[in-house]
Order: C-alpha cells, then structure tokens, then sequence
C-alpha cells in the first residue's frame, strides 16, 4: 500500500516537470531577441569614366613678337675730341637741347693760350708796320727781305697758336637735338676720340627694337606698329645680322624698323608698341601645347580610341607658347584627350 502511494507521488512529481520543461520552451521567444531576417547586399555598378577631349581638326598657327620699340633718329653723330686731349673747360649743352651745326658745345682747358694768341697778334702787327715803314722809304734788296722774313715768322706762329686753340674746342658736326652725354664735370681730364655726347637728327626717325631673339627677324619682314591709338605700317631694315662694319656695339641686340609715314609730332624716345609675324602655317593641325606628353626625346599624345585611352606618338613642327604644330601622329576627326 506504501508502495503504490510512493509509485504514484513520483509519477506525480514526473508530469510536473515535463509541463514545466513544456512551458519553458513554448515562452523561450520571449525570452530571446527575435532574429531579423539577413538581406543580400545591393549591387552597385561602378562609375562609368568620361574623359575631357578635343576633336584634332586643321587650323592656322602663327609665330608672333610683340613688344615696345622706340623712336630713335637714323642719323646719330657721336661727338668727341679729334686732336687732343684734356681737361674740361665746360659743356655749353644740356640733354635734350637743339643744337646747329657748327655751334660750340664743350671746350678744353688752354691755360694761357689766350693771352699768347693776343701777344702773338701784336707782335705780327709790329713787325707788319716795320715792314711797310721800312718799304715806304724806299728800302730794298736784303734789308727788306729780312722785315718780310720776320713778318712771315710772325704770322706762322700765330696761326699755329690759333689751329691749337681751336683743337680745344668741340662744335655739333650736324644740326640736331643732343641725346647723350657723358657723366664728366669741369675740371676733368677728357681723352682724345672718346665721344661725350650724342647729337641725332629728329627729322630722321625709326623704330629700335631690343631683343635677345635677333635670329628670329628677317630683312623685310612687315611690322604693325600702333603709336598713340592709331595704326601704322612698317618693315624690318636692319637686323645685327646684316649690320655694317663698324657699326655701334649698343646695336648688336637691336632690330631697326622704318615706318611708311613718321606720324607728326613723334619725337626721339617716343614708345610704339609693334607686332610682328615671324612665322605662319595654315591649314594644318594644331593643338594646345597642354595635351603634348614628352619623355626623353619623344613627344605623345593620348587619345580616346572606343573609349579607351591609347597612346600616339606624334612628330611636332612649329611651336608657340601656347600651340603646336602636328605634322605627323594624328587625323582629323581623332579625339585628344585633354590633361
């Protein structure tokens, strides 16, 4: 009887544990975060690449110098000492001054050649007198001769007084206006043959162009020259290529130009701004200098071949600063891809 009590409390006992084993796992979901359902990820399609072109295509290219030149005279005259030299008495101009020909501009020191040229007068005038005295009483033969003698004397010694005076003097060889002069002061010692000023004729003006690029100009090449608004036409007539000999070493960068027609009221050291074409190639390729690659000596280009990028070679001709001339590589209608 005990038996079958005990037997039926541990069944009892059983059933409990599976209803609750039971229950525990019916409530686990509450238990637990509900699992969120995992998505594929999205396909993304890359960026499709787009390049910046320009379409090869023939055109004109030109090879150009602008600049500013000055009006300067075609006849210049250095001025300088011939004879001797010495030290400066004084400069009778000043820079930018008209001057005539002829005019006295600058003299030597002569010391007290004056008042030897004033003795050397009077003593010919003495000796003159004695001469006619001694002719009007009637004297001849030798006694004669010797007064001329004397008179003669006197009059080379003047006049050798008087050529080395005028040594000292310098006058304008040209009517003009003085463009340079020398930094000198009075009192300073002044060597033979070396010029002090500068005198050009303002009647005879050109334009004065300085480069370093003198190769770059050629005899007869047409000049545009604007002066003061307004237009002019003139040509290259000397480059330092074909200058003479003995021509002024200041010119040996120096491009000469002559107008058509001087306008009125230009003066010497007026600017012009001038324009020049040095070179021109029309109806071939041209591109921008920006989309040329160079590695060691070759030149490339990149163009867009099915969209793709290739590489071109390409063979350049003549050249700007900002343009260049295909002359082998490339065909018209070709996309360059730009950089």
């Amino acid at each position: 009887m005990k038996d079958n009590r005990h037997i039926k409390f541990s069944n009892r006992i059983i059933c409990l544990l599976m209803l609750l084993l039971f229950a525990f796992s019916f409530s686990g979901c509450y238990f637990f975060p509900k699992e969120e359902k995992v998505l594929a990820p999205p396909l993304i399609e890359p960026p499709k690449i787009t390049y910046d072109t320009i379409d090869v295509k023939k055109g004109t290219i030109e090879k150009k110098v602008t600049g500013t030149a000055n009006f300067e005279s075609s006849d210049q005259k250095d001025v300088f000492f011939a004879f001797k030299g010495g030290n400066l008495k004084n400069i009778y101009v000043k820079l930018g001054d008209k001057v005539k020909k002829g005019q006295l501009i600058a003299e030597l020191d002569t010391g007290h050649m004056e008042s030897q040229i004033k003795i050397a007068e009077l003593d010919l005038k003495f000796k003159q007198l004695d001469y006619d005295s001694e002719k009007s009483k009637g004297t001849t033969g030798t006694d004669l001769e010797k007064k001329d003698i004397k008179v003669q004397k006197a009059k080379i010694n003047l006049d050798d007084l008087k050529q080395e005076y005028n040594k000292s003097k310098l006058v304008a060889p040209i009517s003009g206006q003085v463009v340079f002069i020398d930094k000198i002061s009075t009192g300073d010692y002044i060597n033979a043959f070396k010029p002090i000023l500068k005198i050009a004729d303002p009647g005879k003006l050109q334009l004065q162009y300085q480069t370093d690029n003198t190769s770059d100009f050629q005899l007869g090449m047409a000049v545009d020259i604007k002066f003061k608004d307004k237009m002019y036409k003139g040509k290259v007539v000397m480059t330092p290529a074909n200058m003479p000999y003995g021509a002024d070493e200041s010119l040996k960068k120096t491009i000469i130009i002559s107008l058509n027609s001087v306008p009125s009221g230009t003066e010497i050291g007026d600017s012009a701004d001038i324009n020049v074409t040095l070179q021109k190639r029309e109806n071939v390729i041209v591109l921008p200098r920006n989309v040329i690659n160079t590695f060691a000596s070759r030149n490339y280009v990149q163009i867009l071949d099915k969209n793709i990028p290739v590489e071109r070679d390409v063979e350049l001709g003549m050249q700007t600063p900002t343009e260049v001339e295909i002359v082998k590589g490339l065909n018209e209608g070709e996309k360059v891809i730009q950089r």
